[in-house]
């Protein structure tokens, strides 16, 4: 299966469908952070009460994993989406919301990715734990009361320390969640696709067979996504980091030069996040055509 054929069609599709995509793409990202906010602000009211620190873990854990399946569910719409446009099929808007009309034969697979997801993420904070202990041993990985804060507050360089390597913390735990991610969850990238051509296979048969079409794939996938969005993405990241090191200034050239950096970044980031986007449904249609072909052969 030879990459550069894998490009003709992801730039044909994207030639015709990548305007729409990409208000696709920002329409449910704004949707979903709204929801996310939603349904985690409980949390800090939690905190603002006071709650034990067994309540507080656990009505996270919940909400978090709430999110996380409202997350999924707008994948499935958006991969399904995406699925159809490879095949140059009408789409619209509304495909985004077709995991929440569908809820109850995706809720099972939805419910699975989450959990899936949540055991990578409680790997990856113990593994992060670890690592971080043997580097900062007095720090502390419990959630600090008022008092803690308060006290802290008074004495500005151990403020400063703290929210350093709670910093650090976080950003090595995410590298290492993305990480986990990336080589597990890659195998099960054609389940929501393999759920809308079969909806009567079973959650594990879905898996299993994403998992079997992913064989000998996940290099050319990554490899493939590399090649599709790369390029944007590189730049995306190159002016993201030139904005950084431009200081707030009421100078009008250079407010004008910022907010072209930033409208350049948006259309270069979201450019590549739909062409990797993409590469998912292009290599799953190149996949079952090639499979296809083979069972016709040995017939």
């Amino acid at each position: 299966m030879d990459i550069k054929r894998l490009m003709v069609k992801l730039n044909q599709v994207s030639s015709l469908y990548l305007g729409k995509i990409m208000y696709a793409l920002l329409f449910m990202s704004i949707l979903d952070t709204i929801l996310s906010f939603v349904i985690l602000s409980p949390v800090m009211r939690m905190v603002q009460d006071g709650v034990s620190m067994l309540a507080l873990r656990t009505g996270t854990f919940i909400l978090a994993f709430l999110a996380i399946c409202v997350w999924l569910t707008f994948q499935f719409g958006f991969a399904v989406m995406l699925l159809q446009m490879t095949r140059r099929k009408n789409t619209n808007l509304g495909f985004i919301f077709i995991g929440f009309k569908r809820f109850n034969p995706a809720g099972k697979i939805i419910a699975s990715f989450g959990a899936l997801i949540a055991l990578l993420a409680v790997i990856a904070r113990f593994i992060a734990k670890f690592i971080f202990f043997k580097i900062y041993p007095d720090f502390s990985f419990a959630t600090p009361s008022i008092e803690d804060l308060q006290a802290a507050s008074e004495n500005a360089e151990l403020l400063s320390q703290s929210a350093t390597q709670t910093l650090l913390f976080i950003g090595l735990f995410l590298l290492i969640l993305f990480v986990l991610a990336l080589a597990v969850l890659i195998r099960f990238v054609f389940v929501f696709h393999l759920h809308f051509d079969n909806p009567s296979m079973s959650v594990l048969s879905l898996f299993r067979k994403s998992a079997e079409l992913m064989q000998k794939n996940i290099f050319r996938l990554i490899l493939f996504a590399l090649r599709a969005g790369g390029k944007q993405l590189a730049i995306a990241i190159v002016l993201a980091t030139i904005g950084n090191f431009i200081p707030e200034t009421k100078n009008p050239g250079l407010s004008l030069f910022v907010f072209l950096l930033d409208i350049a970044y948006f259309v270069n980031f979201y450019t590549a996040m739909v062409r990797i986007y993409l590469t998912v449904p292009v290599l799953y249609e190149e996949i079952l055509s090639l499979t296809k072909r083979t069972d016709e052969v040995q017939k």
